[in-house]
């Protein structure tokens, strides 16, 4: 039902050039209308469980890029 906001979070982040492997910042997920599945997905920087919650693939990479092997 969120999937708009996991992806606007994402969007975001992205935006502000950043690159981490979780996204664990109470503050940042309090701006956003997340299911807690989505939170503990971010939290633990969890990829698949993120894609399989409609997180956009290339917004998954370009954010927690540090987590894939180059």
């Amino acid at each position: 039902m969120s999937e708009y906001h996991l992806n606007k979070l994402l969007f975001d982040t992205a935006g502000r050039h950043q690159m981490v492997e979780s996204i664990s910042d109470e503050r940042e997920l309090a701006a956003y209308d997340l299911s807690p599945a989505e939170r503990e997905a971010l939290r633990t920087g969890d990829l698949t469980r993120l894609y399989e919650l409609g997180a956009n693939p290339y917004l998954i990479r370009r954010v927690f890029r540090p987590r894939f092997a180059i």
